[in-house]
């Protein structure tokens, strides 16, 4: 009967922490600032944490007809998924990245990430929100990710001894061109990774209105295993000694 009765209160022992383990997973972390405090002399230059995660050594530019301020680019940054999923996001709302017929306008930002625990990034992602209005094609808005790891190794498995990689999204409205606005890419675990983004807004002579008004980075981890797994493994064991004896 005692064995029994310490099955049944491993089992409600489990079932409780797997409920607590997923209301943990609800939890969430997060930044906000723009990006003028994050470049040359600004508050957070020297960047900032969120999680196990450290973003820093962020650059900023901006060319071509409508060249953006790097005081009205909004910097967030949250976690999610018991800290395994991490999204940093650049919202251009104060001052739109946008270019109207035979505009160009580039915009380019660079940062580092690094992890502060033993969990390592194993995938990155890459999303924009934008608009491509008003035309017949021969519009676009695109943005080029470059990632690489700051010890020269290679990136990812799906590209065996390429230090640098590339992630593209693109929207050319009606044009012929795929278009996509997320893409993503398994990395080879590691501990740091160093990203540029090159947004580009481009409008033809005669052409519509092309806003980007969103741009996202995502990483995920590889979660370490659960407190809830390894307290029902130690329970089983302890039942089992306990039957032997």
């Amino acid at each position: 009967m005692k064995a029994v009765l310490s099955r049944r209160t491993v089992g409600a022992l489990c079932a409780s922490v797997a409920s607590l383990v997923v209301t943990g997973a609800a939890s969430a972390a997060s930044f906000n600032t723009t990006m003028n405090t994050l470049i040359d002399n600004g508050a957070n230059a020297g960047g900032f944490t969120v999680g196990d995660k450290r973003y820093s050594d962020f650059t900023f530019s901006s060319s071509g007809g409508g060249p953006v301020a790097a005081s009205a680019v909004d910097v967030s940054v949250v976690s999610s998924d018991n800290d395994n999923h991490y999204q940093l996001r650049f919202t251009f709302s104060r001052d739109p990245l946008d270019a109207t017929a035979g505009q160009t306008t580039d915009v380019v930002i660079g940062y580092r990430i690094d992890v502060l625990g033993q969990q390592l990034m194993n995938r990155v992602g890459l999303g924009f929100s934008s608009t491509v209005a008003g035309t017949t094609g021969g519009d676009a808005a695109t943005v080029i990710e470059t990632i690489r790891r700051p010890d020269g190794q290679a990136v990812s498995p799906a590209f065996p001894g390429q230090n640098t990689v590339l992630l593209t999204v693109a929207n050319d409205g009606t044009g012929g061109l795929p278009d996509n606005d997320s893409n993503s890419l398994l990395v080879t675990p590691t501990g740091s990774l160093i990203f540029q983004k090159d947004i580009l807004v481009s409008s033809r002579p005669g052409g519509g209105n092309v806003t980007v008004s969103t741009v996202d980075n995502f990483v995920d981890q590889v979660p370490e295993p659960a407190s809830a797994t390894l307290l029902c493994l130690g329970g089983g064991l302890l039942l089992a000694r306990r039957r032997r004896a």
